[in-house]
């Protein structure tokens, strides 16, 4: 049966709710088990539940690390949608801060999983959180060894 457009919203719903609720079970259940995840597109992608879990890990190396998406716009046609939101990244104990925009491209396949997610960000994208320092994440770190 063909993914509808309510069924990838519900999907990029479930993944902001992954990300706002610390929920890593939740995040790798959306994603198909060959899936590509590049973050930012042109760099190497995170490949299958394997690599999902790799840049979930990474995000969340630390405990006192906070990450919220706050969504702007979701848009959804056929099997795809678009995810517009800023991540907000604090680390109340240095008062580091990055709220970073990004657009996510998801593309589902046949089962309603992500089959292939593509975030679009670079510098430009990012900003200080006012009376916070800037926190840079070493994206390196998030691939396999």
């Amino acid at each position: 049966m063909p993914v509808t457009p309510e069924v990838v919203r519900q999907v990029i719903e479930s993944y902001v709710r992954a990300w706002v609720r610390n929920d890593r079970s939740l995040l790798l259940s959306l994603f198909a088990e060959d899936c590509l995840w590049y973050d930012p597109v042109g760099t190497a992608p995170f490949r299958g539940h394997a690599g999902v879990a790799g840049f979930w890990d990474f995000a969340h190396q630390d405990r006192s690390r906070k990450l919220e998406p706050k969504v702007q716009r979701i848009i959804t046609c056929s099997n795809e949608g678009i995810l517009h939101f800023v991540m907000q990244v604090r680390l109340p104990e240095s008062n580091q801060g990055l709220d970073l925009t990004v657009i996510d491209r998801f593309v589902l396949n046949d089962e309603g999983k992500i089959q292939l997610a593509q975030a679009y960000w670079d510098a430009g994208c990012a900003a200080v959180p006012e009376g916070m320092q800037l926190f840079v994440p070493n994206i390196e770190e998030a691939y396999e060894k």
